[in-house]
């Protein structure tokens, strides 16, 4: 088959790693060049944006959207990952009411520095923060800015809380349940996780693996496999031909096209922009503005 350039929108399961669902996901599609936009936890289930061929150098684009969650808390344990999957540290009773639990949820909303989970892949002098944990090392266990809203309550039935909500990417759904349990004065620990969204992509757009590979068997079309030209959906678009076409091939920018440029960019709202070919209708180019240097080329798509 043609190889494919673009994205694959996985329903991940619970019980596998992300780098499990990558391995699948080239051996399904036969090639090497796969990557994915935002890994999940072995515990969790729900949607991975996988990267496929020259989808890979969308990377950073796709990786910067906001994500959402549904979530279980087991309320009143402690573990060393912050999630069921860990030794438990500490245990203690849960008296807290449904009510209470409601209102404290719902105010831990908005920016907060919180402490990143030790059980994580954020690299301090080189060394992912998990390999720290399990050679038993000492580090300092950085702290980073997360920002969570829309909060919802979903429920209580005396020792799990049940919320979903966004966040800003690379924010921690255990650290938010930690501070939960701080704050309930019982602690908690993840039981449950569910990625709902990744801007701009739902959850109900997935597939699950074995239904991709099914279906291409089949031949039939799989909406969840989400080609170049549609991958950065909100990203503003240009479409070029002829002359144009070819400098932008050779790296270069023509006056025209420079031209039109200024005339869409807007510094305040645009990161990029996405240059198209009239004719076929594929990806070409990602074009950015740097300060001193004006429009340049991000990244230049090759078929």
């Amino acid at each position: 088959m043609t190889p494919f350039n673009g994205l694959v929108l996985v329903r991940k399961p619970p019980g596998v790693t992300s780098h499990d669902v990558v391995a699948r996901l080239r051996r399904i599609l036969g090639t090497k060049s796969v990557g994915h936009a935002g890994t999940l936890d072995p515990m969790a289930e729900g949607l991975m944006v996988g990267l496929v061929n020259e989808a890979t150098k969308l990377s950073q684009y796709i990786l910067e959207g906001d994500k959402a969650y549904h979530l279980k808390a087991k309320l009143g344990v402690e573990t060393d990952t912050l999630d069921i999957t860990g030794q438990v540290l500490k245990t203690s009773p849960v008296n807290v009411s449904k009510d209470e639990v409601e209102k404290i949820g719902l105010s831990l909303q908005g920016e907060m520095n919180l402490k990143v989970p030790i059980y994580s892949a954020i690299k301090i002098n080189g060394q992912k923060l998990y390999d720290y944990a399990r050679k038993e090392q000492e580090v300092e266990v950085p702290h980073k800015i997360m920002k969570f809203w829309d909060v919802e309550f979903l429920g209580f039935d005396g020792t799990e809380a049940e919320f979903k909500f966004k966040c800003s990417k690379g924010s921690y759904v255990r650290s938010w349940i930690e501070l939960l349990g701080a704050k309930l004065g019982c602690g908690a620990t993840m039981s449950a996780l569910t990625r709902t969204w990744s801007d701009p992509y739902a959850l109900e757009q997935s597939v699950l693996l074995e239904d991709l590979e099914e279906g291409l068997k089949q031949g039939r079309e799989i909406p969840a496999m989400i080609p170049m030209e549609e991958a950065l959906g909100s990203a503003k678009k240009v479409r070029i031909r002829g002359h144009d076409q070819t400098l932008l091939s050779n790296g270069q920018i023509s006056h025209e096209l420079r031209s039109f440029l200024i005339t869409m960019f807007d510094p305040q709202k645009d990161e990029i922009i996405q240059v198209l070919s009239l004719t076929s209708g594929k990806l070409l180019a990602i074009v950015g503005i740097e300060k001193d240097r004006g429009f340049v080329i991000k990244r230049v798509i090759k078929y």
